[in-house]
């Protein structure tokens, strides 16, 4: 499999949408936003009021190469795809703790799986400070629905997946939040019990898909009329062990580390 170049880190979903958002950073952000997003846009076209995140576990630069096809249906909805280094190691609690703070493991704290509660300053914080209303909707007791607790946000956990969609649904049509994230993990879960490309595997990556564009269609659908950004945030990749048979990562390899990150920025101009 031939990987493109991946320089940026996830780490920088932080900086950059708090510039679409016209949000100072949490204190800990170190990252640079992303040109490539934040280029699109007019100063008269800032700041966005709304913003969903969805964080579909594992979707790493290894399926883009295999099943492009597939994925290349939520393209139409976040076409600003740019490609990423997850952070070292490259493990759910490491990479999310990175992309909601814009600072690396050595500066959040989380080094390994563990998931304790992140004390320093995160993206939640920074959108508390700017009197945005945030939820949260994950599987529970998944990492995201962990490590960002005790803030003063919304946090709806689910039974599973098809719950995360059917929540995050009405989350969007309640009008009571401006930054939504949501999350699921059933891809990320077959694939330890499995292989990344086994048929359960690729039968969870298309329900991911077809899950990600009912959200962001409602999203971008119910926000018509106001300035907002869609973004798909994946955490890392996955390899095969050769010793198990079976999929895994944490490694430092291209499998593990190389991921998209996508974006869809919808600004209200000229009052319409």
């Amino acid at each position: 499999m031939i990987f493109p170049p991946h320089q940026g880190s996830i780490a920088s979903l932080t900086p950059t949408l708090c510039h679409l958002l016209g949000v100072m950073p949490p204190s800990v952000s170190e990252e640079p936003a992303l040109d490539m997003v934040i280029s699109t846009l007019e100063d008269e076209d800032l700041p966005l009021e709304k913003c969903l995140i969805i964080a579909q576990d594992a979707i790493g630069a290894h399926l883009w190469g295999s099943h492009e096809n597939e994925l290349r249906k939520i393209l139409p909805l976040v076409p600003l795809r740019v490609p990423l280094r997850a952070v070292f190691p490259p493990v759910t609690p490491v990479c999310f703790a990175s992309i909601f703070t814009g600072a690396q493991p050595v500066v959040h704290g989380i080094h390994r799986y563990t998931r304790p509660v992140l004390e320093c300053d995160t993206i939640f914080d920074a959108l508390v400070r700017a009197d945005k209303k945030v939820a949260i909707v994950s599987v529970e007791n998944s990492s995201i629905d962990l490590i960002f607790r005790n803030r003063d946000i919304a946090y709806f956990s689910e039974d599973d997946d098809e719950s995360v969609a059917e929540r995050t649904l009405k989350v969007i049509q309640s009008d009571k939040y401006d930054v939504i994230v949501a999350y699921q993990a059933d891809y990320d879960d077959n694939l330890h019990k499995s292989d990344p490309f086994s048929p359960i595997c690729i039968q969870a990556l298309e329900q991911h898909i077809q899950d990600f564009r009912k959200m962001a269609e409602a999203a971008k659908l119910h926000w018509n009329a106001i300035g907002h950004v869609i973004a798909f945030t994946p955490d890392h990749g996955a390899h095969i062990d050769p010793s198990t048979g079976k999929g895994d990562h944490g490694l430092d390899i291209p499998e593990d580390m190389n991921i998209f990150h996508c974006y869809g920025i919808s600004p209200v101009r000229n009052g319409k």
